[in-house]
């Protein structure tokens, strides 16, 4: 099997790494210092408890210059989806299974939009809904410097499953490559229960540190911080509901139980790119429940003031923000 990594950060860096390591075919979409450090010097893939070290890899910034994929894991930023699977979609073919492990709850969707709506060529110009599972994974990885991946802490299980039944026994093949590979993985049995939960963890996480510019630590301590963050969870939780979504009774006290629990320091990925002046990951996050709570008549006021709060940063703002 020839898997695709659209998107070598560092959680594609880091699952790409393993699966390479591992013996299988692994191709490489990435630009820049990264993408030439791939294809001269390979790929160090560092966690607490071992350090992997790849030879030069198969890497190029147009995917269309690699080999036909058999498995594509989307590994991209949410703002940057739909301009990576138009690159994509030549490469794309009839039996092609796209994996995508993006924030949303959406992103099958937009993907399937994204393709549909591409002038490239794609075989036989079939409907593509087919080929788009779901999936999501909660580990912490980052790129330090060009050529090197950090996945810090405990490795949590990679979480998939199929959008719909249309093919079966499909799910089971992938979980034995990711198991070959030594990747911690399990195939859901509601992928859009999954997706739902870590949905209300990162946009209460993002959020509400985002628009204090406060640490996970500051957040819990503080009773009128921590109730934005419940605000959030309650939220996404009824809006969820509204839909259909099937979620765990005490989906929002353990979500608040997991803020408890994080490192004092800890500063989620969208707070982190708030600072540096980097692009929000904010219309997938706050954007989208505040427009899914419009369509389904379900009031939202904070995730609505937070999302207009963040709002200017949304493109980033360098000069708009700087941390002390």
């Amino acid at each position: 099997m020839h898997v695709l990594i659209l998107g070598a950060g560092g959680i594609g860096g880091y699952y790409g790494g393993r699966l390479a390591h591992a013996g299988i075919d692994v191709s490489f979409v990435a630009r820049g210092a990264h993408l030439e450090a791939l294809r001269t010097k390979g790929l160090t893939v560092i966690r607490d408890s071992e350090t992997i070290t790849l030879p030069p890899l198969r890497a190029h910034e147009d995917p269309a210059y690699l080999p036909a994929p058999d498995l594509i894991l989307v590994t991209t930023k949410a703002y940057d989806l739909e301009q990576a699977i138009a690159r994509a979609a030549p490469v794309i073919g009839r039996e092609t299974i796209i994996l995508p492990l993006v924030n949303g709850v959406d992103i099958p969707q937009r993907i399937a939009s994204a393709l549909n709506g591409s002038c490239m060529q794609i075989e036989n110009r079939e409907p593509v809904d087919h080929r788009i599972m779901a999936g999501l994974t909660y580990i912490p990885a980052n790129r330090p410097r060009p050529g090197v991946v950090h996945q810090p802490g405990n490795e949590h299980p990679l979480i998939f499953g199929e959008v719909s039944e249309s093919a079966p026994g499909r799910a089971d093949s992938i979980l034995a490559l990711f198991e070959r590979a030594g990747i911690l993985a399990k195939i859901a049995t509601d992928v859009q229960q999954a997706l739902w939960t870590k949905f209300m963890l990162v946009t209460a996480n993002g959020g509400v540190c985002g628009v204090t510019r406060a640490t996970m630590g500051q957040v819990v301590e503080n009773p009128e911080t921590l109730g934005l963050y419940e605000g959030v969870c309650r939220e996404v939780e009824a809006v969820a509901r509204a839909r259909g979504i099937v979620l765990a009774n005490d989906v929002v006290e353990k979500t608040i139980a997991h803020g408890r629990q994080s490192p004092v320091g800890n500063k989620p990925s969208l707070l982190q790119d708030l600072e540096g002046g980097r692009r929000l990951e904010l219309e997938v996050l706050h954007g989208t429940l505040v427009r899914l709570g419009r369509e389904a008549g379900v009031p939202v006021p904070v995730s609505t003031m937070i999302h207009a709060a963040l709002k200017p940063f949304a493109e980033g703002a360098p000069t708009l923000y700087k941390p002390s």
